[in-house]
């Protein structure tokens, strides 16, 4: 297989169907998007058409017997269905650079969930559990609801704007074709990269917003404190130690930093640890995802009781959103990052969801406004802020 990186477009798989010259030539639905589309830092890697619907046990054999890729997503919950499949055609392209123009989406004409009571109700009750030592953090999430009547949502203008907004987030598109929607996000968060049995991972756990708009200073400060926040450091923990915990024993060798750093994204300070390992021979990219999804930076800690909590108190089903979304190899090689500041855009209809680590330090108040700060991520593809959503709340 010839992987370009970020140099041009070639065809993925020697045995692929049909060659393929530029991106255009790997758009297979009306809409004129890809099946799948992930831009990382290789390049994006561009998906149609499937040649072969795999489960997670047989991704490795379809992906080396076809000597292509298999593409995808993973379920939050460890007991849903995979969305993975070996594609008819795929190609990596280089990786748009420079600012785009922004794309014109249609205007909502309602809303829910922008202020959601129940959430503050769960994160009160998740906080009451902690205290009688029932488990030690949850991530709790809401969904925003945006309607659009009879108005069409043009995905394609969507995932264009991600693109141009995020230039170094992991921009993802996936047709969900049970549905029809588009799950689409720009994740901060690169969940496990492999390449030549080279393993690397960087969970993000502790967040605050920025302050861009009060001034460079300002700003600064802010992600200071989180960096010196006691709290905010304790959750990351948690999450550095669990991944290693469950990544050590595929790894010959696994680095660990001592401390974490401050990773920025436009809405929001993180605090990040940046791991890197050699997997023992045989691992594969999805094998190490698979290992270490969910982790308590989208779950919480132990997994099975913040599983447990999670499915008690969220009114809706996750679904895809905090699963993995992602790509491997007839290598191994492959890239799988977390299915985080996305939507779900379908016609007529925009799903969001955010969601926040629930500690014994969390209040109902500061982890709503956090969840909405984090929201405001995918709205502004959608040419939308908080207050264009109030204006439409019912």
């Amino acid at each position: 297989m010839n992987w370009t990186d970020a140099r041009g477009a070639e065809a993925v798989g020697a045995a692929a169907p049909s060659a393929v010259p530029n991106e255009s030539a790997v758009r297979g639905t009306e809409s004129g998007m890809p099946d799948f589309a992930l831009s990382t830092g290789r390049g994006t890697l561009e998906a149609s058409g499937v040649r072969e619907r795999v489960s997670e046990g047989r991704s490795a054999q379809a992906a080396a017997e076809h000597e292509s890729v298999v593409v995808g997503m993973l379920p939050f919950d460890p007991e849903g269905e995979p969305l993975l499949f070996v594609p008819e055609r795929a190609a990596w392209t280089t990786r748009n650079e420079g600012p785009l123009p922004p794309f014109d989406v249609a205007r909502p004409t309602a809303a829910h969930g922008l202020d959601s009571q129940i959430y503050r109700d769960a994160v009160a009750l998740a906080v009451a559990r902690i205290h009688e030592g029932t488990l030690d953090k949850v991530v709790l999430s809401r969904a925003l609801d945006l309607s659009y009547d009879a108005q069409t949502i043009d995905p394609e203008a969507v995932y264009r704007n991600l693109l141009a907004l995020y230039s170094t987030a992991y921009v993802f598109s996936v047709r969900n074709p049970s549905t029809g929607e588009y799950v689409m996000g720009a994740s901060p968060e690169l969940v496990v990269g492999v390449e030549d049995g080279r393993c690397s991972t960087h969970p993000l756990a502790g967040s605050s917003a920025r302050r861009t708009a009060d001034g460079p200073t300002e700003d600064a400060q802010a992600g200071e404190a989180l960096l010196r926040s006691a709290k905010d450091r304790a959750e990351h923990a948690t999450v550095v130690d669990d991944i290693a915990a469950r990544l050590g024993p595929l790894c010959a060798s696994l680095t660990v930093p001592p401390a974490p750093t401050l990773l920025a994204t436009p809405q929001l300070w993180h605090l990040g640890t940046a791991m890197s390992g050699t997997l023992r021979p045989g691992v594969t990219a999805l094998d190490a995802a698979r290992a270490v999804h969910p982790t308590p930076a989208i779950c919480g800690m132990p997994r099975n009781e913040a599983l447990d909590l999670i499915r008690e108190v969220e009114p809706y089903e996750r679904g895809f959103y905090g699963g993995l979304v992602g790509w491997m190899d007839q290598h191994g090689n492959g890239e799988w990052a977390l299915n985080l500041r996305s939507g779900r855009v379908g016609e007529g209809r925009a799903t969001l969801c955010a969601g926040a680590g629930i500690v014994s330090g969390s209040t109902p108040q500061n982890e709503h406004h956090e969840t909405a700060v984090k929201l405001s991520t995918f709205l502004a593809a959608l040419g939308l802020d908080l207050d264009d959503v109030a204006a439409v709340s019912r």
